[in-house]
């Protein structure tokens, strides 16, 4: 299939996986009729990323050969042209065979000699975008169109073109059991949810199916990816279903994606390749979520695979520092019994966070010379605190410095006196290690019982949290 190739990577291979093809060397020999004099890459996917294998010039007739005296681990390649088009061709056992073409006309001019996984891979090709086409157009038309009748119609049609294109998906599966294409095409396949029947006196019918819809896809996702192959790796599939499994299809929360992660990760284990690929592709996936509380679930794969000694590829400053990382995250998930704070107040006084009744409390780590700060504080001040403090919500502002001049000042220019102001400027509590401070403002709220119930809200998240808490 015919694409553009958005970024061209330089050749960065993080993975030491060993070859898995049989044979010496490669040899790929292209033919352009359309193009002479340049230069065409053999690139490859590898999760959600490309990279490049290999450069040629073409001679004046078009024609040069990739090749080299190891053999390429199987996958997804890419032909790429100057423009940064390209097309996608398998790369399995047989790694001596031919690609010609007319740029003029990529697809339908396409040829392979020597290579029938790729002549059968491109005739799936061809097939599959007709019926994408198909769908495209069905699913514009059904936008456009108020006319219920119609739409009926139209949703008719694109269940056929779904069911057709199941179809060819199995017909290629069937006809490759077991080979690349046949992997490829099976996890390529989304699952079909079986259409479960719900008895007619059931009460919330909906909500019913719903349950048992989603049960089956977090049971069944996976069913269709061999983690036994390797060559899934050097595609984007297997990247695409994590993604999707963990963002989209399940309870985004961390008693139900943890189960999943370990059960994943435990079929990754059929091949040591696939097992470091996914391990590393959780933790980064969840280190970098931006769904609150989310933070528990790299915790939990960084202790259970990594800090136990299960990930041979890390280096020791890498885990040493991961360590680090956890501690500092793991005494402030969400649930987790905040840390006590006793601090002294602007009046000299001591305040102790767990002597604070009150139902609701905001923990605000603030500076006054940040400039987040300076904004969010007086909506935090003028348009949350005071709009609930009757309502038994407290605001524990924590200064983080040792100014206490600057702390003083503005304060008095601003009056946020009738909440409480404290500060550590010793560092006796360790707030910022307990609390994760490294940037301003950090907030948190904490329920009566000093459990944290949200955390790192910007001013906007926390006035729609509490809203639905308090209103």
């Amino acid at each position: 299939m015919i694409k553009r190739l958005v970024f061209l990577f330089v050749f960065l291979y993080c993975f030491n996986f060993p070859v898995t093809v049989s044979g010496q060397g490669y040899e790929i020999r292209v033919s352009f009729r359309n193009l002479k004099d340049t230069s065409v890459y053999l690139g490859y996917h590898f999760g959600d990323k490309k990279y490049i294998k290999d450069t040629i010039r073409l001679d004046t007739h078009g024609k040069g050969v990739f090749q080299g005296d190891e053999p390429l681990p199987g996958g997804v390649y890419l032909l790429v042209m100057p423009n940064m088009r390209y097309l996608e061709f398998l790369v399995d056992e047989n790694q001596r065979f031919g690609i010609e073409t007319d740029t003029t006309d990529f697809l339908n001019t396409l040829h392979f000699k020597g290579s029938q996984a790729n002549t059968d891979f491109l005739g799936y090709q061809k097939r599959l975008v007709e019926l994408n086409k198909k769908l495209q157009d069905l699913q514009a038309e059904i936008r456009k169109t108020e006319d219920e009748t119609r739409k009926e119609a139209l949703r008719k049609q694109i269940d056929e073109v779904n069911r057709q294109t199941r179809i060819l998906n199995n017909e290629v599966i069937n006809a490759h059991p077991n080979s690349f294409l046949g992997h490829l095409v099976r996890a390529m396949t989304p699952p079909l949810v079986p259409d479960f029947e719900v008895p007619e006196d059931v009460e919330n019918p909906d909500s019913v199916r719903w349950t048992l819809n989603y049960a089956w896809l977090r049971d069944h996702y996976f069913d269709d990816v061999e983690f036994s192959d390797d060559r899934l790796l050097r595609t984007p599939i297997l990247y695409n279903r994590l993604v999707q499994y963990f963002d989209n299809i399940l309870i985004q929360t961390p008693d139900s994606l943890i189960p999943q992660v370990d059960r994943i990760v435990e079929a990754a284990r059929a091949n040591d390749d696939v097992y470091q690929y996914v391990v590393i592709t959780l933790l980064n996936h969840f280190q970098q979520s931006t769904v609150m509380g989310l933070d528990a679930v790299y915790v939990h794969i960084a202790e259970k695979y990594y800090l136990t000694g299960q990930t041979p590829w890390s280096e020791e400053k890498f885990l040493e520092e991961l360590k680090k990382r956890i501690d500092k995250i793991k005494p402030n998930l969400i649930g987790r019994k905040a840390v006590d704070l006793k601090m002294e107040t602007i009046s000299g006084e001591w305040v102790d966070l767990y002597e604070i009744d009150a139902p609701y409390i905001i923990l605000y780590f603030w500076d006054p010379n940040c400039g987040h700060c300076k904004k969010d504080t007086p909506i935090l001040y003028d348009e949350i605190y005071q709009k609930y403090r009757d309502k038994g919500l407290e605001v524990f502002a924590v200064y983080i410095y040792d100014n206490h001049d600057e702390w003083q000042k503005y304060l008095d220019e601003h009056g946020y006196y009738d909440w409480i102001n404290a500060w550590d400027p010793k560092q006796l509590t360790y707030f910022r290690y307990y609390y994760d401070v490294y940037s301003t403002p950090t907030i948190y709220v904490l329920d009566k019982n000093k459990k944290i119930i949200a955390k790192r809200l910007d001013i906007n998240a926390l006035k729609k949290f509490l809203m639905r808490l308090m209103d």
